[in-house]
């Protein structure tokens, strides 16, 4: 849930339009669509499984779950096929980069360990 609210931050913007109501951003939002996605809930036991974890809702700055009308209408505005495709190429530059990472630290790492025999 915090991946999935991250990487929203980063592509989404708080809000559909200046005058919308600011109960919820979109990542915040996202974030619960892809808790149900994971889970394969419905609508209605998404919004029962937020209400019960305030933990999760904490870690997204929510104050409180989202309704289930509220989640229904958030998945068709924010799973569109150019924002998702925006995300999934977000998300797999970041995996590249943290893999081109580990690979470098474990190059430097077996360099040191072999001895220049002359």
């Amino acid at each position: 849930m915090r991946v999935a609210y991250r990487l929203a931050r980063r592509i989404l913007p708080d809000h559909t339009a200046k005058f919308s109501r600011k109960d919820f951003t979109l990542p915040q939002l996202f974030a619960c669509l892809v808790v149900r996605e994971m889970l394969q809930l419905s609508y209605r036991k998404t919004e029962a499984l937020l209400r019960d974890s305030p933990d999760w809702l904490a870690e997204i700055a929510m104050a409180r779950p989202p309704d289930h009308n509220t989640l229904w209408r958030a998945f068709g505005a924010l799973c569109t096929l150019r924002r998702l495709n925006r995300m999934l190429d977000l998300q797999v530059k970041r995996l590249s980069q943290n893999a081109a990472f580990a690979l470098q630290q474990a190059v430097a790492g077996n360099q040191s360990s072999f001895e220049i025999a002359s």
